[in-house]
Formats: C-alpha cells, structure tokens, sequence
C-alpha cells in the first residue's frame, strides 16, 4: 500500500531555509504536549493589542475549536502543518490547492518511512481539516493590512489517498489540500519568515520550537524582547493554563536553555531571565546572542530591515557592490536568492525594486527583504505609492563627494537614529500636553506645510488607513515638530 506512494513521488525540497506563516509564528495552534491536557475541544485566549488607526489598547479575542472527532492540535501537528507550508510555492499558486504524497511530508519531517508514520500524518491533516479559528483582532490579514475578525479554517479540503495512484493520473502526487482563503491571501501577499529548517528539526523540546518561531519573529529588530510570563507560556508557547507560574517558569527554561546552546540566545542566570513585576506578573526578557566569531550578528540597514552580517564584512558591507547580487544581499536577501535574482532579473528592474525598497524605508514602512523577493519575482504586479516616481528622479550624491563639516552642513531634516528616536520621544512628550481640540488644529496645520510627497501619500492612504496611513501622517507631524522654533518644544 505504500510502496506505490514512495516510488512516484519526486524527492521533497530538502534546503535549510524553509518559511514561517507570520501569524503562526505569534499564536500557537497546536499544544506544546503530544497529548490532549484536559479533554477540551475549544480553548479562548484574550489579551490587548495597540490599534495603530485608534492609536490605543484594544482587546484582542482568539479561540480555537476542534472537531468532537479529531479533538485540537498538539506538537507534532503543528510540524506537520509547518511541512504543509514547505509544499506551498507562493509564487506558483493561483488558488488554495496543493498536491502532494505522504512520503513527501515524511521527507520534509524527516520521520520514518513506516506505517505508522503513514497514518499519523493522515490523522494530523484531518485534525487540521476541523479545526475552526475564531479571531477578534488576534491574526493579521497581509494583503488587507488589517486585523481580522472573522471565523476561519486552515483548510477548506482535505483528501488523501491510502494507494497512491501511479502512471494512470497526470501526476504523482494525487493527494490533495486546499488552504483556506485567509492563508491562501496571506502567503500570496509574502506575509511569512524565513525559517532555518535545520535547526527547527534538530531541537529536541516542543517548547524550544515555539520559542524558536516566536523570538525568530520578534528579533526581526536587534536588542531585547520582554514579554509577560503568563502570555508567553499560555498564549505564545501553549503551555497548559492550569500550571502555576512557577511552572510556567520550569517548562520555558528547558526550552531556553536548549536555545541557549544551539541558537543565538544569549544565556542568562534564572534570576535575570524572570523579572519580578509584583506578585502574580513577571517578565521573561531574551537577547540575540553577540559573540565575538560568530557567523551573524544584527544591524539596522536603511529604513527598517534586519539584515545579518559578519564582523568581517561590516567594513566591505559600506562599500560599493560589484553585482546586483551583492545589492540584494545587502539588504538582507539570502546569497543564494540573491545570486538566482540576480540572474534572472533585468538589472533595470533590480534597480527600480531597490529603489523602491529603500523609498519604503525613508518614509519609515515597514519592508522585509521577503518583499523585495516577491516584487522581483513578480515585478508586473508590483503597485507603486504615491510619491516613489519624484523621489526616485532626485539626483543622489556622488559617493566620493567630501562631506562638510558639522558647521558646514545643511540643515535638511535628514536625523541619524539615534536623534530619530531623540525626536519621537520629545514630540511624544509634546503631544500628550495638547488637548484633543489643539491635536486636530496642530495635525491639520502640519498637513497643510508639508512637502507635496507627504501631503499626496497621505490622500492616497487616508481611505486604506493601516500602517501605510500611519507612516505619512507621523512623518507629516514629526516634520512640522522639526521645523517649529525651540521655544515651542518641550
């Protein structure tokens, strides 16, 4: 029965960088434990999440209900759905639908090629199949740019093939799933995260895998994490909600620890790790590990992207590259993606992308380098914000242009970092002493002398609101906070 399977499937994908769902990476599905708790087919988790178009807390509900057959998810489940996702070419899909075989997914879990391997699969896609997700503001629609509340699945069909069927059909791999329209949306808009397959597998503790996705996630940004321990153990890592804190505590650290050896956490005494907020709270606090020898370490590139680069490189990484292929690589492409791009792409398309890329991060939106992938892949596709055509028609400054002087300089509202967040903490300051009525009159006054770029961004977003919106008016108001004389700022 299984020997047919085997012999007509094609070798799975076996590179060691594999990609994470982003919203996967923040709620956890599935129970870190391999058995049921409690017996319960439904859980509900509820926290606060900042509103960027309300600018405040807002509560955020998710709960999650399994089939009475099939019950929820547990930690071998969730790998089988993220080997589900390896089977995903977003650039190739133009509906839900994926065809694979079981031994396909056995290669990519790297389990046994056994019967019972067979069947646990086939279980776990079923479980998959009746799970239903309720969702108040707790997942992000990407290609929206907007919270959802909705009920959803993980996949609209399911259909499995005990014999798999050989040269009769058009293709070997005859069994089928289908993604529901809210991940079919979010893995064609490029909502997802690179993901080290190698290390995912070679973590032996399901806690570790959690956290592994989750803080991968989180350190999109070099420096620390803090998160509450109660949230973390319960709603990120799925931790039962039945243990007390102290528990929680011991469960998190044998996971911890484990990333403390094979990953880039830097390891921490128990007594520094948990922070003691008063009697029932206490913050868990991780840091990316820095040391001397390492093969990367993080750096802010332009704008808003994490890239990672050798101690050895950073001196070269200023430097003028000789190939598109570096281009890319310097703003976080991989070296392999970067080399095939490279290849295939038309150098004035690569130079538009970059330009694009690099215009996102001057008006401080957010972009990872997986969206510079996807508009080179895809370039016909690619819709340019108001204000990108003027801005890149600028004349740039000849790189071996000497720079004047401190006393030389002009003064253009061009901030280094550093003075960036001096500014947005000082207007923060500034805006919290104006009541609503002088907010309004301030805001309209700061849009009214803006630069055009920022006033034609704005009109263009104000009707999609979401991060893009959010972006030009913070920048529209920093700009006039700039520019207006000392004495009028705190």
């Amino acid at each position: 029965m299984i020997a047919s399977d085997q012999t007509t499937t094609q070798p799975a994908n076996t590179t060691a960088f594999a990609f994470d769902e982003m919203n996967l990476c923040e709620f956890g599905l599935a129970a870190v434990s391999n058995r049921h708790l409690d017996g319960r087919k439904t859980v509900i988790f509820e926290d606060t999440v900042f509103d960027q178009d309300k600018r405040r807390q807002m509560p955020r509900k998710l709960a999650i209900s399994g089939s009475d057959l099939y019950g929820l998810p547990t930690a071998m489940d969730d790998d089988v759905l993220l080997a589900c996702i390896q089977l995903t070419d977003p650039n190739k899909l133009t509906s839900g639908e994926v065809y694979f075989s079981r031994y396909e997914l056995l290669q990519l879990l790297r389990w046994d090629d056994s019967t019972r391997n067979y069947r646990r699969v086939s279980q776990s896609l079923m479980r998959w199949a009746g799970l239903t997700i309720y969702s108040k503001r707790a997942f992000y629609d990407h290609l929206r740019k907007s919270w959802v509340n909705r009920a959803f699945s993980v996949f609209d069909d399911v259909r499995i093939y005990e014999r798999e069927l050989t040269e009769e059909v058009t293709g070997p791999r005859t069994s089928r799933l289908v993604w529901s329209d809210f991940f079919f949306n979010n893995f064609q808009a490029g909502y997802l995260r690179k993901l080290d397959w190698d290390l995912y597998h070679s973590l032996q503790s399901p806690v570790a895998k959690r956290l592994y996705r989750f803080l991968d996630k989180r350190f999109y940004r070099p420096g620390r994490v803090e998160v509450d321990l109660r949230e973390l153990a319960e709603r990120k890592v799925r931790l039962s909600t039945k243990n007390k804190l102290a528990d929680h505590r011991r469960e998190l650290l044998k996971g911890i620890r484990e990333l403390e050896t094979v990953w880039g956490l830097k390891p921490m005494s128990q007594a520094k790790r948990f922070r003691q907020e008063s009697r029932q709270k206490w913050t868990v606090i991780f840091d990316r590990r820095l040391s001397r020898g390492a093969k990367t370490q993080p750096s802010v590139s332009t704008g808003n992207t994490l890239r990672l680069v050798s101690k050895a490189s950073r001196k070269q990484a200023t430097t003028t590259p000789n190939t598109w292929a570096e281009k890319l690589a310097m703003v976080g492409v991989s070296s392999r993606m970067s080399e095939k791009l490279a290849n295939e792409s038309d150098p004035k398309t690569i130079e538009r992308m970059l330009s694009l890329f690099a215009y996102y991060g001057q008006i401080n939106v957010r972009r990872d380098p997986g969206f510079l992938v996807n508009c080179l892949r895809n370039p016909e596709s690619v819709t340019f914000p108001p204000g990108f055509n003027e801005w890149a028609r600028k004349p740039t400054r000849p790189a071996a242009r000497k720079q004047p002087s401190k006393s030389e300089q002009p003064n253009r509202g061009r901030l280094d970092k550093s003075s960036k967040t001096d500014l947005r903490k000082r207007f923060d300051e500034f805006w919290q002493t104006l009541t609503p009525s002088q907010q309004s009159d301030y805001e309209r006054e700061a849009e009214s002398q803006c630069p055009r770029m920022l006033k034609e961004g704005l009109m263009q977003s104000r009707k999609r609101g979401g991060e893009t919106f959010e972006a030009y008016r913070m920048a529209i108001l920093l700009n006039r906070f700039s520019t207006q004389p000392e004495s009028k700022q705190p």
